[in-house]
């Protein structure tokens, strides 16, 4: 019975704990709702980041204070969105350093982005300069700032000059940056892994090569051969020489678009030269001796001075060839200082009469009796015979260099030999 009482003492314990733990939580919902229902939920914005705060606090400085951040007298605070508590947005001023270009580093208070901060404190950045971070970077997150200035550098190519700012590396570099090409063949004034330098320069000159072919003639040669049975000065073409044809390829360099060089590298032969193939004769032919006659073969000498063409060849002291021959008187004179065709006289130039023997006659003379080979002559002055008696049987008048070689000779009877 006993036992029962106690249970029973138990269950009444019990049941009077937990109908107070149930009216304890009761008033603390009530409690809970009740704050709920007066409180608001705030975006805090502090350096770009964001972060939502319910919150029972009115003011902004309250708001942050609730959640521990403190309002210096650098920071900018923006409540520009802060209607019904919704946006609240602080920008914090932070401690950062810059090193300029190598110079000792200086500390500056600086707001929201690196651009922004280097704005701020009058620090401008310019085109080519390079950073250690990103401007786009918090200023918060960023508590060194390394600036390498940026230097200028010329570039000369294609007729034109660009200027660009670039704080560093290579021409390769330079070039890229200036969107300048360059091929195999292009010559660059400075090596491509060329530290930059202010003020450098660099040329670039375009090398182009290109290849040419053309056709052209070639010289046939002429192969000569002996003769002797043909004087020295005679000469006959055997064979008539053919100039050949041959394409050349060539290749030509051009510097900035000027040829500067061109050099055949192949050629090929389309149509071979014939050669020409000539006689000459080897056979010496006596000639005039100065002031006295032709020597003739067999060493005698004529008494014309003249020269007889090569054409001209003897048989002994006859022609080999000739058109006709006379036979008849001729004699002999020395008189005169020029011929009836305006010529000064000399041994060769004879007297004829023209309705005969016509001005300009060449013919080869020589006496019937063997003494005497007058040798080449040219008809060009007028005989005295014509105008004597009887004079029919005389065919010439020979000159003779002086009075005494013509009244040797005086007048005998003599072979004309029309050339």
């Amino acid at each position: 019975m006993n036992t029962i009482k106690s249970f029973g003492k138990a269950m009444l314990k019990s049941k009077a704990k937990l109908i107070m733990l149930v009216v304890i939580a009761i008033l603390c919902s009530a409690t809970i709702y009740a704050a709920a229902a007066n409180s608001d939920t705030v975006t805090l914005e502090i350096d770009g980041e964001t972060t939502r705060v319910i919150t029972m606090r009115e003011t902004a400085e309250e708001i942050l204070a609730q959640v521990g951040i403190e309002v210096s007298e650098n920071d900018v605070l923006d409540l520009a969105d802060f209607e019904k508590k919704s946006i609240i947005r602080l920008h914090k001023s932070h401690s950062f350093s810059v090193i300029d270009n190598g110079a000792d580093a200086v500390s500056y208070e600086g707001k929201g982005t690196v651009a922004e901060a280097l704005e701020q404190n009058g620090i401008a950045i310019k085109d080519g300069d390079i950073l250690n971070c990103s401007v786009e970077d918090r200023i918060a997150d960023t508590p060194e700032v390394i600036i390498t200035r940026a230097f200028e550098v010329k570039i000369v190519a294609d007729g034109e000059t660009k200027a660009i700012n670039i704080a560093g590396g290579t021409v390769s570099d330079a070039l890229d940056k200036a969107v300048i090409t360059i091929d195999d063949n292009d010559e660059i004034s400075k090596p491509l892994d060329t530290e930059l330098e202010a003020d450098l320069l660099i040329k670039i000159t375009r090398v182009d090569y290109k290849t040419k072919t053309e056709t052209v003639e070639m010289n046939y040669k002429t192969v000569t051969k002996k003769s002797a049975t043909m004087y020295t000065d005679q000469a006959k073409i055997e064979t008539k020489g053919v100039k050949g044809v041959q394409t050349i390829t060539y290749q030509e360099k051009y510097v900035d678009g000027i040829l500067t060089e061109s050099v055949a590298t192949s050629s090929v032969v389309e149509k071979a030269p014939v050669d020409e193939v000539k006689t000459v004769g080897t056979k010496k032919r006596v000639g005039a001796i100065p002031g006295g006659g032709y020597v003739l073969p067999n060493g005698k000498k004529t008494i014309s001075t003249l020269t007889p063409p090569s054409s001209l060849q003897l048989d002994g002291n006859v022609p080999v060839s000739y058109k006709k021959k006379i036979v008849g008187t001729a004699s002999a004179y020395n008189c005169g200082t020029h011929t009836a065709t305006g010529k000064r006289v000399r041994p060769g130039y004879i007297a004829v009469n023209p309705k005969q023997i016509p001005y300009g006659t060449k013919m080869w003379i020589v006496s019937n009796d063997g003494k005497y080979v007058y040798g080449y002559a040219s008809a060009e002055d007028t005989g005295g015979f014509t105008k004597w008696t009887g004079s029919r049987a005389t065919l010439c008048d020979l000159y003779f260099p002086n009075q005494s070689s013509m009244y040797a000779f005086g007048r005998r009877t003599v072979t004309i030999y029309i050339l």
